[in-house]
């Protein structure tokens, strides 16, 4: 099942970057270690108790089968085209730093472009704005 949905989202990506879409697909990978010291600070912190959600510990159990399915999908789902880029983001300082690098990359390589001026009689739409 899971090979058949990789390629379906191999070709869905490839026909919205034929289109003219840029993709900067990101994977934000926090350590084991990490989150759990990330979920003791938000028990330990009342400010933060509106984020506990006791699925997260849940979830933790199946951390080795997590992995498991990210690696098959970076493997599967990063193309020449549309590569993922993995952040390591268990320091928040360094996370924002690849990420501003990685998109700062891709829009100088896009070379966005102010729009034409239109023809416009800008004295008009000056006399125009004054007097309303």
């Amino acid at each position: 099942v899971w090979e058949q949905r990789y390629d379906q989202i191999n070709d869905w990506e490839a026909a919205l970057t034929a289109s003219g879409t840029t993709m900067v697909k990101v994977f934000l990978h926090v350590s084991k270690q990490e989150q759990k010291a990330r979920l003791l600070a938000r028990l330990d912190d009342p400010s933060k108790y509106w984020k506990i959600n006791p699925a997260d510990l849940d979830e933790r159990e199946l951390w080795p089968a997590y992995g498991e399915a990210f690696e098959a999908m970076l493997k599967r789902c990063s193309t020449d085209l549309n590569p993922w880029y993995v952040v390591p983001a268990d320091k928040k300082w360094y996370r924002d730093w690849a990420l501003t690098h990685l998109l700062v990359e891709q829009l100088e390589r896009l070379d966005p472009q102010w729009p034409l001026r239109p023809e416009l009689d800008l004295a008009d739409l000056r006399r125009r704005l004054q007097a309303s």
